[in-house]
């Protein structure tokens, strides 16, 4: 029944009508109160008076009104009051078509009785309550979206810039550098990098702080930009103390020219550096190559060129200018460099010599039964050296060893928790990565459920993280595997969310249980208002879409005052802990009672 104490308007000018639907409704509802006004006008005009009226029953044909315009006057007027249409037997097709534009049912009068005006009343409130819910979040969602927009506008201002150096970001030189390869290509025309490096930058840190360090770097990339300032000319921030000059329509002689104008711009700027055996003060080593782009030639091959030639350049005593003279056609070949990693990863597959690691992911609210972890690679290959994936995965990537390397993780992450599963005392679940060739070439599943029932494990034990902008490379492949995972128990997680917000709308089709907002912005959430704002906006769009968050790079107590105060779910990141290998971590968390980090 409709709920208790409803207030109902009947506009209705036969007041024999009106009391046999009063009676009617005396016999079942004791809590309706009706009331009454017998033309349009008069019952405009009590409607704008009180705003205690549940439901209108809405006769339509009135001594000041007739037909549709009776019902579309009222509606325009009131949309959120759901009318029912008391119609006669001559004018019912006239009650569908008001229907049919919004009223919520119609009753032919002389046809109904006691429970049928009681029901129609009952599921017309309710249609009401919920297409106005529906409203709610649809303009909810909008609102999220034109936040989301605006922020995104301000996010690709900033998305091409290193925050710190304020010139060109890895990701924007890596845009332009793929433009101009295949424009050059087509013109025929030379295509030169360089390569710098800051010779000694950690002991520099190590001297006189990291502040120091900050600004040093801020000015090595101002020298650079400088001297390199045609308009087609690209300097960016390659890594921490790295950097990159890209210089179309320019051969080697012009590219060196280039890279000793730049070393001696650096040099010039004077800044101390007792501790470096190049200089007394900072200075650069740079490498440089160049080649007319053919499609026989790879473009990685230019960059790879050119990082020869920088290594070259330390290994002559740095603070100089080497540069790849090999002829193009050599570039073929795979150099050293590639091979040493290919070789050294097709012998961590075979001999394990990966080691899984694992971080927490700490809940935020105290409520939840469950620890988290990411589940993390390393490869340690030589005696004390832990290698990061940052170093290998991407040729790893580019040699197809990816499939292979996701199948070494599940299973050995499998086979450790099959050994240790009786001692654990507290319900964990594990966050998996996937590579892209893992999320499109279809062979996943059965891998994982053969590994699942080989190893006794529950699927709801795993969550699987799939990339942004893997997902968005191929939605329908990302949605599939989603579906897949969920549907024998596992979750699944968006990974790196927020650089392509634009595109929210294309991934709210693959059914994730967790978004991991990109560390980007969270890292700088205390210090910059725009990823402040994003970070929120992701937070909120993304439980409106049910899903549960997760910051990433949380790494003080600041950002975790910060994303506390959004609500959001989890937290990961160096202000709890850092990696550690996994069976170190699981025996210290499952021994030691949990604590919220602003205990620890």
């Amino acid at each position: 029944m409709y709920a208790g104490g409803t207030q109902i308007l009947m506009i209705e000018d036969d007041d024999q009508d009106v009391e046999i639907v009063r009676e009617l409704l005396s016999i079942n509802q004791n809590s309706v109160t009706l009331k009454h006004r017998r033309t349009l006008s008069t019952g405009i005009t009590f409607l704008h008076e009180t705003n205690t009226i549940d439901l209108v029953l809405l006769d339509l044909c009135l001594s000041d009104t007739q037909g549709l315009e009776t019902f579309h006057k009222i509606h325009e007027m009131f949309p959120s009051i759901p009318l029912v249409i008391l119609s006669g037997n001559t004018d019912e097709t006239i009650a569908i078509e008001a229907m049919q534009d919004g009223a919520q049912d119609f009753l032919v009068k002389g046809r109904f009785n006691s429970t049928l005006l009681s029901r129609t009343i009952q599921y017309a409130l309710e249609r009401q309550k919920q297409q106005l819910e529906l409203q709610y979040k649809n303009a909810t969602l909008l609102a999220l979206s034109e936040q989301l927009e605006v922020a995104n506008r301000e996010l690709e201002r900033l998305a091409t810039m290193d925050g710190l150096t304020r010139v060109y970001n890895r990701r924007q030189f890596d845009s332009v550098f793929q433009r101009e390869w295949h424009r050059l290509y087509r013109e025929e025309q030379p295509l030169s990098v360089i390569l710098g490096d800051v010779d000694h930058f950690k002991a520099y840190n190590d001297t006189y702080g990291h502040q120091a360090g900050d600004q040093c770097l801020q000015q090595v990339a101002q020298a650079i930009a400088r001297v390199a300032k045609r308009p087609a000319d690209c300097v960016a921030r390659y890594g921490g103390e790295e950097f990159v000059v890209l210089l179309p329509h320019t051969d080697l002689s012009g590219a060196i020219h280039v890279a000793e104008a730049v070393r001696t711009e650096v040099e010039e700027l004077n800044i101390p550096h007792r501790n470096s055996s190049a200089s007394h003060h900072i200075s650069l080593s740079l490498g440089v190559a160049s080649l007319v782009p053919s499609e026989d030639i790879p473009p990685s091959y230019l960059i790879e060129s050119a990082d020869q030639a920088l290594y070259a350049a330390k290994d002559l005593g740095r603070n100089r200018v080497t540069a790849h003279t090999s002829d193009c056609t050599n570039l073929l070949q795979p150099t050293n460099h590639t091979l040493l990693w290919t070789r050294r990863i097709e012998q961590a597959l075979e001999k394990d010599y990966f080691r899984l690691y694992a971080q927490p992911i700490h809940p935020l609210n105290q409520n939840r039964e469950k620890q988290c972890f990411e589940i993390l690679l390393r490869l340690c290959d030589q005696p004390g050296t832990v290698i990061t994936p940052g170093v290998f995965l991407p040729i790893a990537e580019q040699k197809g060893y990816m499939n292979r390397i996701d199948h070494w993780v599940i299973e050995h992450l499998f086979a450790d928790l099959h050994e240790i599963q009786a001692n654990m005392q507290q319900n964990a679940q594990f966050f998996i990565n996937l590579s892209a060739i893992s999320c499109n070439n279809g062979q996943l599943m059965e891998f994982l459920q053969q590994q699942l029932t080989r190893f006794d494990l529950h699927p709801e034990e795993f969550c699987f993280e799939i990339t942004e902008s893997v997902a968005l490379k191929n939605i329908s492949n990302a949605a599939k595997l989603s579906n897949e995972l969920k549907a024998i128990g596992c979750q699944v997680a968006l990974d790196d969310f927020g650089n392509g917000l634009s595109s929210f709308m294309h991934l709210k089709s693959i059914p994730a249980d967790y978004l991991k907002i990109d560390g980007s912005f969270v890292k700088d959430i205390d210090s910059d208002p725009v990823a402040m704002e994003i970070v929120g906006a992701i937070h909120r769009l993304a439980k409106s879409m049910g899903m549960q968050t997760i910051a990433e790079y949380v790494e003080s107590e600041p950002i975790l005052d910060k994303i506390s105060s959004f609500g959001i779910d989890y937290a990961q990141g160096h202000y709890y802990a850092q990696a550690q290998p996994l069976i170190e971590t699981l025996v210290a968390s499952q021994s030691i009672p949990y604590r919220q980090g602003a205990e620890n």
